[in-house]
């Protein structure tokens, strides 16, 4: 897991306050500069931490980075680490009904999964 990753989940709600981009600008950090490989390569990195996340608004937006993670990495080939968790990470996002309603089956549109 990127620590870097993980540290913009600390103290979010305090951060949040002070900059509405807070989440734009923090997950555009980690991919300045990043090519398409390096995109692709760092798609576990959000599986694992999606599955770490309990509150919709960050499932929201860490999807939502995960789709600009395939827009930088120019495929729709399903990363290994989807496609071995695409029913548990199903089943989790489930769970949260605005994440998976929108950015979610925006997700399943890039990846041109059906349901």
């Amino acid at each position: 897991m990127d620590s870097r990753l993980l540290e913009i989940y600390v103290g979010w709600e305090d951060k949040l306050n002070n900059d509405e981009w807070y989440f734009s600008n923090s997950f555009k950090s980690i991919t300045k500069g990043m090519s398409s490989e390096e995109a692709f390569n760092y798609i576990p990195n959000v599986i694992e931490i999606l599955f770490k996340l309990d509150d919709d608004f960050l499932i929201w937006e860490t999807l939502y980075f995960l789709i600009g993670l395939y827009s930088i990495a120019d495929t729709i080939q399903v990363h290994p680490s989807i496609e071995s968790n695409w029913s548990q990470l199903k089943q989790h996002i489930l769970k949260y009904q605005d994440s998976y309603s929108t950015p979610f089956k925006e997700l399943m549109i890039v990846l041109k999964i059906k349901e």
